[in-house]
């Protein structure tokens, strides 16, 4: 194949082609939250072609390929001059958010809204806001980006701790038996949003900024009679996430109730796919 010529510029759509088709469809496809139909369609591509790169970074961030994500944005700057183009600045702070380099995410949304002011960019903003304990510019940044959206958003649902406490109380109540004896043996606390030291360095991925729960500790299938080695059980829910993740007071009480329920399953010992198939959620 040809290479690509130095002044070649992936986003001049002065003559579309096929390859033009297949980006718009995996656009779509982001855009309605199908990130792996997205990557089917990028798969078609030719690896050379510079359009591709950029929705498929985005499409492995929002599926926690963090590391695939990276060689995908390194991929399009070898290839094209990016780096004050509105598209790269997203994907580039989304995946630097998820990477925890808050820093370095805030810069470059910041530099994103100079450009573009967009609600995604302000929400995502609001939320490196929240991760610093600065929860009054979170909400200023959120109102902002309600205003500049073409849905009828709001400011977030919040409730009080009171509320909250009822809102869990009930929750376990509904559970049976079997589910909430281990329960007697694991804390349930509320953080606004997670903590430094709960992050897996390990494996990013587990841990995202905008997290609503957390399970921490030895699983039942883990405890053996000797658990003096295990750390204390630990559920922990993240209340202004789960108040940005929800829009009405109705949803947020579900998502509570659906997060919980979802953290109590890993504490049971059931992966990701155990906990859908014992039916909490």
């Amino acid at each position: 194949m040809e290479p690509i010529q130095d002044d070649y510029d992936p986003w001049d759509d002065s003559a579309p082609g096929p390859e033009d088709a297949v980006v718009e469809r995996a656009w779509e496809a982001l855009d309605a939250d199908e990130p792996e139909r997205a990557l089917a369609e990028l798969a078609t591509l030719d690896p050379d072609w510079p359009d591709r790169w950029i929705p498929e970074a985005i499409a492995l961030t929002e599926m926690g390929e963090l590391v695939r994500a990276r060689a995908a944005l390194e991929r399009v700057r070898e290839v094209a001059d990016v780096d004050d183009h509105p598209d790269f600045l997203w994907a580039e702070g989304q995946l630097l958010l998820c990477e925890w380099r808050i820093d370095a995410a805030e810069e470059t949304l910041e530099k994103l809204i100079g450009i573009e002011r967009s609600y995604s960019a302000l929400e995502r903003l609001s939320l490196i806001a929240d991760l610093r304990g600065d929860f009054e510019k979170a909400d200023q940044l959120l109102t902002e980006a309600a205003a500049l959206s073409d849905a009828d958003s709001k400011a977030p649902v919040r409730l009080t701790t009171e509320e909250l406490e009822a809102v869990l109380s009930e929750a376990i109540d509904e559970l049976p038996d079997e589910f909430r004896l281990p329960l007697e043996t694991t804390e349930i606390l509320v953080e606004p949003v997670p903590l430094d030291w709960m992050i897996d360095r390990g494996d990013l991925s587990e841990t995202p900024p905008d997290i609503l729960g957390l399970f921490v500790g030895a699983s039942e299938l883990e405890v053996s009679s000797d658990s003096s080695g295990h750390l204390p059980r630990r559920i922990f829910l993240f209340q202004r996430n789960l108040e940005r993740f929800a829009e009405t007071r109705e949803e947020l009480i579900e998502e509570i109730r659906v997060t919980l329920f979802h953290e109590i399953g890993h504490m049971l010992g059931f992966d990701e796919e155990g906990v859908a198939s014992m039916g909490l959620e």
